[in-house]
């Protein structure tokens, strides 16, 4: 090949990429549309569609999206039988971890993948991601396997296969509050990690074990059980003030305050509030609102800081019955729906993520021989 028939490198700036699936600034909207509108109007499995597809589906769209999911929503034996001999003390999302990469021996893509090859394979994940979740889960709790269910929704049926009780169209409608709400947030760590397996055009079950992997580290983001360990603390809402300057005193930050983006409040959060108010009556937890309250009153009079998303969907999740060890796997469900349209994005970009790094290290040295070193 001679120099001329070489292609020539784009130069692209990774600080700053540009996106066409969410947006933050000016208030969180995905593909255009406001997050306060999907959560009132639409529901998960249509917001699915039009983070990947741009736009929202038709009913005739709608009802084959439902039919793949139905049809897919099957583990095969030996996935199952792996689920069964994992140790129960192992946490759930590493469960998750390792049964994508079962999954992923048998969907093996030889050539690149395609935009609709990455569609096809999130219906079948968002299918088989709450079998592995519920199967652990019920396993590991002495119960026994539950069929989904086609009449309750996406969110209901996750409701009824980890909780074992019909799930209330409030309960529903929170959970699917939740969900869409963690569906996509524009470069968090783990999607950043997605796109890199897209740009050296890996498949996107890679991208998502990856994503997995980045997400269950502390300081990613999502529910965790340091909100309830809290909540449960205080107990009573005059003891907030404080244990409240006692938490921050020995760390920097209360569990579930603070965002990277947001210097104000997270438009997440305000919709989950509500919610938590609702099913916290539903359920007779009243009270941990009250003490969550108090909390959110002594953070802010401490350091002027708003929760973040974490504060209310760990408390959200709590209401609704779900071990707090199923808190990151239900929100991978949900975030694998971001990382699927984030691939696709990427793939459009046609070379590799390869930022440089500053170097800070010794000046160059003169080496020395092993006898001259003492």
């Amino acid at each position: 090949m001679t120099d001329a028939a070489v292609p020539a490198r784009q130069s692209v700036d990774f600080s700053t990429p540009e996106t066409a699936i969410c947006a933050i600034e000016g208030g969180l909207s995905y593909r255009g549309y406001s997050i306060d509108e999907l959560v009132e109007q639409s529901n998960f499995l249509e917001t699915v569609f039009l983070l990947i597809k741009g736009d929202l589906p038709s009913q005739e769209q709608l009802a084959d999206m439902q039919a793949v999911l139905t049809a897919s929503a099957v583990l095969e034996d030996d996935v199952l039988l792996w689920i069964e001999r994992l140790p129960f003390n192992v946490p759930s999302i590493d469960v998750l971890r390792t049964t994508v990469s079962l999954l992923a021996l048998s969907d093996a893509y030889e050539e690149e993948m395609s935009a609709n090859d990455v569609w096809e394979t999130l219906q079948r994940l968002l299918a088989q991601l709450p079998l592995m979740i519920a199967s652990r889960y019920r396993t590991a709790h002495g119960l026994n396997a539950v069929e989904f269910r086609e009449d309750l929704s996406y969110a209901g049926n996750l409701l009824w296969s980890l909780t074992d009780r019909e799930p209330t169209p409030l309960a529903e409608r929170a959970l699917d509050a939740f969900l869409i709400l963690s569906a996509e947030h524009e470069l968090t760590p783990s999607t950043f990690v997605a796109r890199i397996a897209a740009s050296t055009r890996s498949d996107f079950l890679s991208a998502t074990i990856a994503g997995i992997s980045v997400i269950k580290g502390i300081w990613h983001g999502g529910p965790g059980r340091q909100v309830i360990d809290i909540l449960e603390a205080v107990e009573i809402p005059g003891a907030a003030p404080p244990i409240v300057r006692a938490v921050l005193k020995q760390y920097e930050r209360m569990p579930g305050f603070w965002h990277r983006v947001y210097r104000t409040s997270d438009p997440r959060s305000e919709i989950l509030r509500s919610f938590c108010r609702e099913v916290a009556a539903e359920v007779g937890l009243s009270p941990m609102e009250d003490v969550a309250a108090a909390i959110e009153t002594a953070v802010w009079d401490e350091q002027n800081i708003m929760p973040s998303f974490d504060w209310p969907a760990a408390r959200l999740l709590h209401y609704l019955g779900l071990d707090s060890d199923l808190f990151v796997p239900l929100f991978v469900i949900s975030r694998s729906v971001g990382w699927a349209a984030h691939f696709i994005e990427q793939q459009q970009t046609p070379q590799p993520i390869r930022p440089r790094a500053i170097y800070v290290g010794p000046a160059q040295r003169e080496f020395q021989p092993l006898s001259e070193r003492g």
